[in-house]
Formats: C-alpha cells, sequence, structure tokens
C-alpha cells in the first residue's frame, strides 16, 4: 500500500505504537548509559574507559529524538512509513526527500548530545566517587 505522509503537527513517518517504542528503547538505553558511567566511576576505572559512555548515549538520543520527532530515520533511509498499520512506501518523492532531511538532522543532534555527555564526563577527575 502507497500512503502520503503527513501530520497536523508536521511531518511524520511513525505512528503511536513505534513512537512508543523508540521512547522506551531511548529511556533503556539512558539508563544504562547511566549505570555504566557510574559504574566507571566507582570502579575508578581510567578515562580512556569513559569514552564508551558515547555509543548508549547515543543510542539513547536517538530513540528520544526519534520519538519527539515522529520519525524513524531507517524508515526514512528507505522511504518508507509505519503509522502502525505496517509499512507503507511513500509516495511522495519530495516527502520522502524531506523526511530524510529530518533523519539525518536526527541522527546529527544525537551524536552532538552524546559527544557532548561524553565529553562532560571526562571532564571529572579520576577517584572514587
Amino acid at each position: 500500500m502507497k500512503v502520503n505522509v503527513k501530520s497536523h503537527d508536521g511531518l511524520a513517518n511513525i505512528g503511536p505504537r513505534e513512537i512508543l517504542k523508540r521512547r522506551v528503547f531511548g529511556i533503556a538505553a539512558l539508563a544504562a548509559g547511566a549505570a555504566f558511567a557510574f559504574a566507571l566511576f566507582a570502579m575508578d576505572a581510567p578515562r580512556a574507559y569513559r569514552l564508551l559512555i558515547f555509543f548508549p548515549i547515543w543510542l539513547a538520543a536517538l530513540g528520544l529524538f526519534q520519538a519527539r520527532e515522529k520519525t524513524c530515520i531507517a524508515l526514512a533511509a528507505r522511504g518508507v512509513c509505519n503509522l502502525d498499520s505496517g509499512e507503507s512506501e511513500i509516495v511522495d518523492g519530495l516527502t520522502v526527500t524531506r523526511l530524510r532531511d529530518k533523519a539525518k538532522n536526527i541522527n546529527r543532534r544525537a551524536m552532538i548530545t552524546a559527544a557532548t555527555v561524553t565529553l562532560v564526563a571526562l571532564a571529572f577527575p579520576a577517584g572514587k566517587l
């Protein structure tokens, strides 16, 4: 089935169930990243290990930003949407282009967020909490 994707508040390619999946994933990844960071500080791990915080925080930001923007970056790359009734091809080329641009922006913001949090973690001095 082919669809034209528009929403009252902008451009979207995922529905409420898909949004919830990404929000839950984002929260879980954020909790894992925070727990991992705490463990590194508690074990007095070398600063270089703190670079590993980037990955769970990046995943958390991806999940939360996708949920907030109602846009899945993987679906946007493929030019499809999932408004909770299965995947459907997006017929409007301009919409596909706009969704892909939005997806790139989401990924960029997630990377900047993860890099910022990682740099803050690196700035803390070594030592037990």
